[in-house]
């Protein structure tokens, strides 16, 4: 009999270590494990404890089963929040050392809500990662074109390098020349110089004509600045992963989620990519779920401990970050659409001393000390112990019964911080932090919900990460959702998602085209970079035939500054095929700006390009299952207990069910609670949930 493998995904978050196990059998096995920060590690071995005695086989059994591992991290993340990368320095063209420093004049409000803005204290620059005692520029000079107008001054260029390592002792050193990525001769010639002078110098280079060869001198900065930033840290942590994991079992190679929605290996891996790469995973695990159900306009929403997640698939597909920003900073990286808050079960809730009003977030208790009801040190309130106060959640039953929550400490948290000094009762309290909590997480739905040209109506919403089920139905509501999806894999869907991952390498160039032009050249340039591509995906491990790609292409009315992407057709251009995307450029256009906008006499371009290139990996089989009754089985009632819900004002006595007990057919009508041993389903009065044939909890508002 041949024994079952196993394909592994893990998400590490701000406050769990999430991990799925798929069976060729079909089955899934989720887990979770507390995250442990001081050492990443830790947490994902736990994890993978917990699932192996889940699964029923040691670890070391479960490993040397597992014909793929994939994880994503918020290493990277956490590095940049702390400022605990590396000791970097930047090399620039002669007079433009301060750039990084001016920040466009932008740098005050980038990266900041409305709100914040508004604020003095908040409204000041981010500290800069290189400061300007460890800026160099050098004499260089290429134009648009590519040409060199002036020749690198290689004495210069020694100098400065000696000036950084000797001097400033950097352990990474960034590289940016004006139009380098046009031409990269002078780029390369400095990374020439580093391995010839200093030849024995463990040092990270980090080079923008390889990193982001894309226009935006300052954001193609920030992104080669924080690759050098983050590179140790990230690699080290791989490493020393790679390093147990095989003293546990695991002898193949790992593959490392990226926030391009794809995964590879270590030694393809650029450290910036895997920068929101554990979001990316539910993005990836929600395609999935949409493409099996015909959903194709969904919200996605991830609420862990920390912070709650927005992404949208829109006609069947997520959408690309431009120039996003991360923690501060403008960067020129391929990132999957994803919009952040800080509102997860461990969000704090505080009183404003200044307005005497009740605040949420965004800061969070995180994993370390946790919510008050973790019993771990905690004392400020946090969404979890609201949760926990209104009924929601069983004090007996959090992560199975593995750890229990002490009710108490909750109550008088919230009653000694927020209802006291407010002159409320406590349970008023609880209730306000969480229709607060549920505004904050609708606002930003909305806002992104508009960007498309729809209607929050026109989507399913798919909610995912531990808190989230607990108040997708609220906020659903307040937005006008008619179909909310909970997924047996919900509390660790991001992991699911990873495990799916392909492997996918992404190119992007910058080339102005007026439309309609020669196909031609946009087939010469386009095929350019998927040869690049096919060489790097032979490191991969594929062949040709195996790969994929995507395109899309950077486009706007000319004069104009605002662009907007448009998926374009794959293979050589005939011109019937250019006018298709230009027809589909205005098409676009007036979705998101409103009928009649477009306006083809200004003439339209494309100014830049990207090409994904996809390598198929082992996918999880979605297990389907016959329908039966209506009526769910005895045995999936656990009792019930009271629940506060906001719309009623009181707590109603509420029906508990087991969700692994329930069957496909099954129907529940709020209130109701359905539990898993890592995450809770409310459903209010007035709504409807059913099971569908994949064991998904399709929740309805009836009222």
């Amino acid at each position: 009999m041949e024994l079952p493998s196993y394909l592994i995904g893990i998400d590490t978050g701000g406050t769990f270590t999430d991990v799925t196990v798929l069976t060729s059998a079909g089955d899934v096995v989720i887990e979770k494990a507390p995250t442990t920060p001081r050492d990443f590690s830790r947490g994902i071995m736990e994890a993978l404890r917990r699932a192996a005695e889940a699964v029923g086989v040691g670890l070391r059994e479960l490993l040397e089963r597992c014909s793929l591992f994939k994880h994503g991290s918020t290493v990277a993340t956490n590095a940049l929040i702390t400022r605990e990368g590396a000791r970097v320095g930047l090399i620039t063209t002669r007079g433009f050392e301060d750039s990084t420093l001016i920040m466009r004049a932008i740098g005050r409000v980038a990266g900041l809500s409305e709100e914040e803005i508004k604020h003095q204290a908040t409204a000041v620059k981010p500290e800069p990662l290189v400061p300007r005692a460890r800026i160099r520029g050098v004499t260089e000079r290429i134009d648009f074109r590519g040409r060199v107008v002036i020749p690198l001054n290689l004495e210069e260029a020694r100098q400065a390098l000696q000036d950084l390592i000797e001097g400033e002792g950097i352990e990474a050193l960034a590289v940016n020349f004006l139009w380098g990525f046009v031409n990269p001769s002078h780029e390369q010639a400095i990374k020439a110089l580093v391995a010839r002078e200093y030849p024995d110098r463990d040092l990270f280079l980090s080079l923008a004509s390889e990193i982001c060869p894309v226009v935006r001198e300052y954001a193609r900065s920030n992104t080669v600045i924080l690759n050098a930033f983050l590179g140790c840290r990230v690699q080290g942590y791989v490493e020393a992963l790679e390093r147990k994991l095989r003293a546990a079992g695991y002898l193949r190679p790992s593959l490392i989620m990226q926030a391009n929605g794809g995964a590879v290996h270590r030694e393809e891996m650029v450290p910036i990519g895997t920068l929101g790469s554990g979001p990316s995973g539910g993005m990836i695990a929600s395609k999935a779920m949409a493409d099996a159900l015909g959903h194709r306009h969904v919200i996605t929403t991830d609420m862990g401990g920390t912070s709650f997640d927005v992404g949208l698939l829109v006609d069947g597909y997520w959408r690309y970050q431009r120039d996003p920003v991360v923690e501060r900073f403008h960067v020129s990286w391929p990132m999957i659409d994803i919009h952040s808050i800080g509102a997860g079960g461990g969000t704090v809730a505080w009183i404003d001393p200044v307005t005497n009003r009740l605040r949420l977030g965004p800061r969070s208790a995180g994993a370390d000390p946790g919510p008050v009801c973790y019993d771990a040190g905690g004392t400020e309130p946090t969404v979890t112990d609201t949760d926990l106060l209104l009924g929601y959640l069983d004090p007996d039953y959090f992560l199975g019964g593995r750890m229990r929550l002490n009710r108490a400490r909750a109550e008088r948290a919230i009653w000694e911080r927020i209802g006291q000094p407010l002159g409320m009762d406590v349970i008023e309290a609880a209730a306000g932090i969480y229709e607060i909590i549920n505004g904050h997480m609708s606002d930003l739905i909305r806002k992104q919900v508009v960007t498309t040209g729809a209607l929050p109506k026109e989507f399913a919403l798919y909610t995912f990460g531990g808190a989230g089920p607990v108040h997708a139905a609220a906020f659903a509501r307040d937005l006008g959702v008619g179909e909310i999806y909970v997924f047996p894999a919900s509390a660790v869907f991001s992991s699911f998602g990873v495990a799916a991952a392909d492997v996918v390498h992404t190119r992007t160039a910058s080339a102005r085209h007026p439309l309609p032009t020669d196909p031609e050249v946009l087939s010469q340039q386009l095929g350019r970079m998927e040869e690049a591509l096919l060489r790097v995906m032979a490191r991969e491990g594929f062949r040709e035939e195996q790969v994929s790609f995507r395109r899309t292409f950077l486009m706007r009315y000319r004069r104009q500054v605002n662009e907007l992407e448009v998926e374009a057709p794959t293979g050589r251009y005939t011109e019937a095929e250019v006018r298709a995307v230009m027809e589909r450029f205005e098409r676009r256009y007036e979705e998101v700006y409103g009928t009649g906008s477009a306006y083809r006499d200004a003439g339209m371009e494309v100014i830049s390009f990207r090409v994904d290139a996809i390598g198929p990996t082992t996918k999880p089989a979605l297990k389907a299952y016959p329908p039966g009754s209506p009526r769910p089985p005895s045995d999936a009632r656990k009792g019930s207990r009271q629940a506060f819900f906001p719309a009623e004002k009181d707590f109603c006595l509420t029906a508990v069910y087991e969700y692994g007990r329930l069957q496909p057919g099954n129907r529940l009508e709020g209130p109701a609670i359905v539990e898993t041993p890592v995450t809770t389903v409310v459903i209010p009065p007035g709504a409807e949930t059913q099971v569908d044939q994949y064991l998904n909890l399709s929740l309805r508002w009836v009222g």
